[in-house]
């Protein structure tokens, strides 16, 4: 009979190791949390300008049109990431919803009316990102990448996400988070 020693649960090493590991959790939660918090920052802060009566600013509208160019390139990677073994079963369904939604004509604004039927499709593409980076790793996002490695970064993840947002009703945007997986 195999005589292996089995872990202490009460032992100082287990204790340090369990209360790493849960600092390490917190420490992400609440980095995931503020990020969070700064997007729907940014967004309410564009919601208010136009509130004001000001137009909306070039560079939210230049922004989304940017990403909406990048749909091709973006429906690759999805592609890329559906087939990597990194990325969870959860992660790759969500993969595959978001691209389906993105090449579906069937969009909650239809793609028939020009900017805003792809602004639907550039939120929940870049929250479906967003949550990809959390999850599986910026890294594993990049062996998929042939752009700039800049557009996958957070920030700017984040900032096509306020500018889109700021072009939706906000009903709709919190559909779509809801539809990324992303808690409100």
């Amino acid at each position: 009979m195999d005589e292996r020693q089995q872990p202490d649960p009460d032992s100082p090493q287990d204790e340090a190791r369990v209360s790493a590991r849960q600092q390490r959790l917190s420490a992400a939660r609440r980095e995931r949390r503020a990020r969070r918090e700064a997007s729907e920052a940014r967004e309410d802060s564009a919601r208010e300008g136009a509130r004001r009566g000001s137009a909306p600013r070039r560079g939210l509208k230049r922004s989304v049109v940017n990403a909406i160019r990048q749909i091709p390139s973006y429906i690759r990677l999805l592609i890329g990431l559906f087939g990597d073994r990194r990325v969870s079963p959860v992660d790759r369904f969500m993969v595959i919803a978001a691209a389906a939604y993105i090449i579906s004509p069937l969009d909650f604004i239809p793609d028939v009316i020009p900017f805003l039927g792809e602004v639907d499709d550039v939120f929940l593409l870049m929250l479906s990102l967003q949550r990809l980076v959390e999850r599986a790793g910026y890294d594993t996002l990049l062996d998929h990448w042939r752009g700039d490695p800049r557009e996958l970064e957070d920030l700017n993840l984040a900032g096509i996400v306020a500018a889109a947002g700021f072009f939706l009703p906000s009903r709709l945007r919190r559909r779509l988070r809801k539809m990324a997986g992303h808690r409100d």
